[in-house]
């Protein structure tokens, strides 16, 4: 199956250059080429675009190398993989300008950034595409976020939370008021776990209103508000309209500066349950963040019911996986004796060699205590709110790797991967 698709690239990527030939011996420009949807450079942007989608991609890098061809990468489970073999220089020069015409971009601008969007059908589905473009040294490099529409939103028990960690979970999400935010990295999974607390959240009986930018998951029962800042709707103007909506439950999709957060907190002062992610890199300093926006500490103290920060780790793949014996390195990283019996996956066709296959959340989840609202409030430093949050037993991200890594879910390796830079 692999030959088949690199086949059917390479047989596409030499119709392009034929094409391009063609014409440019009857001295016509690529315009033509790049908005014609029979062209050969048009099926070939399709071609990657769908391929992209089948393989769970969340983007696609085109990137121009020295020698002047392009290479293609896909960021698959959190990381980069090169796919098929470079574009020509060739075609690079007429397949970017493809992209930027169905983006309604100006294909004519190299030297400058751009952004623009389309969608496409796949599968009966809808996909989202945002475009970037950036000159560097070597040319113009693109890149292609996909965002799939219809996708069901995933249940708690689905992510990769343990037991102890989805009861902590749940008693965030059923409070009656207060602001429980999901924070992490870019990609961590933080709406992923936020539209999960909303499934079992929305029931006839409760009003939810979200604002996103973009929606990414399609909730029945749940009225989504989507961010188009050319008209007005922004974050701010919706938070500041929708206390009149009658709504139980507020999220607001991502947390982006002051006016915002502090819009949050008043909804939730008010008796409102809000939901929203922060970029932050742990449970505690996620607070610090917050207080750093200048938002009060006091009102900050009041309002925060909890914090869910997460980081997302690849899976060991189901159909290669294999015991070994941990070696004297991963043995200290787990404090276990050497020789423990871990699991890995050795590669197969399945994860195209990778040995994983898909991913799972590590978290810290913390339930704010009386004496954590008192540090808040009095400007505890972030030494002293790790010291309570783990007092109020709220793991780390290195211990509940750690019982991941025991339990045979992932690798040390990708612990130490995504944990420490390793």
């Amino acid at each position: 199956m692999a030959m088949d698709r690199e086949e059917t690239y390479q047989a596409l990527v030499q119709a392009t250059l034929l094409d391009v030939g063609a014409k440019r011996s009857k001295m016509r420009g690529g315009n033509d080429t790049a908005g014609n949807d029979n062209a050969p450079v048009a099926q070939l942007v399709s071609y990657v675009l769908t391929q992209a989608v089948s393989l769970h991609a969340s983007d696609i890098h085109v990137e121009p190398m020295a020698g002047g061809d392009v290479r293609i990468r896909v960021r698959v489970d959190g990381l980069l993989q090169e796919w098929q073999q470079p574009l020509p220089r060739k075609v690079a020069a007429v397949f970017l300008p493809c992209v930027k015409v169905r983006a309604k971009m100006d294909a004519s601008k190299t030297r400058e950034p751009q952004d623009g969007s389309f969608h496409f059908d796949w599968n009966a589905r809808q996909v989202d595409v945002r475009v970037a473009t950036m000159p560097t040294i070597e040319g113009e490099m693109m890149v292609l976020r996909l965002l799939l529409h219809g996708e069901r939103a995933r249940r708690v028990e689905e992510l990769g939370f343990f037991e102890d960690q989805q009861t902590r979970l749940r008693s965030l999400f059923h409070r009656p008021s207060g602001i429980t935010i999901f924070s992490g990295p870019m990609g961590a999974g933080k709406t992923t776990t936020l539209y999960a607390a909303l499934a079992e959240l929305s029931v006839p009986e409760t009003n939810i209103i979200t604002v996103d930018d973009p929606v990414e998951y399609v909730l029945p029962g749940v009225q989504q508000v989507q961010v188009q800042k050319e008209i007005g709707v922004t974050f701010e103007a919706v938070l500041r309209h929708i206390l009149r909506l009658d709504a139980e439950i507020l999220v607001v999709g991502e947390t982006r500066d002051e006016t915002t957060a502090a819009l949050s907190l008043q909804a939730a002062l008010t008796g409102h349950r809000v939901f929203t992610t922060l970029h932050a890199g742990d449970a505690c300093s996620t607070i610090l963040r917050l207080l750093d926006m200048g938002l009060p500490s006091y009102l900050l103290a009041a309002t925060l019911s909890g914090i869910v920060a997460q980081r997302l780790v690849r899976r060991i793949c189901p159909s290669c996986a294999e015991t070994y014996a941990a070696d004297e390195r991963e043995a200290e990283r787990l404090g276990v004796p050497a020789g423990t019996k871990l699991q890995r996956g050795h590669g197969c066709a399945a994860c195209h060699g990778t040995g994983y296959q898909g991913r799972m959340v590590l978290s810290e989840v913390l339930v704010l205590t009386d004496e954590m609202r008192e540090a808040i409030a009095s400007g505890v430093r972030l030494a002293e709110l790790r010291r309570l949050a783990k007092q109020a037993g709220c793991e780390t991200f290195d211990e509940d790797a750690r019982k991941k890594v025991l339990a045979g879910f992932t690798t040390c390796a990708e612990m130490g991967r995504v944990l420490h830079g390793d």
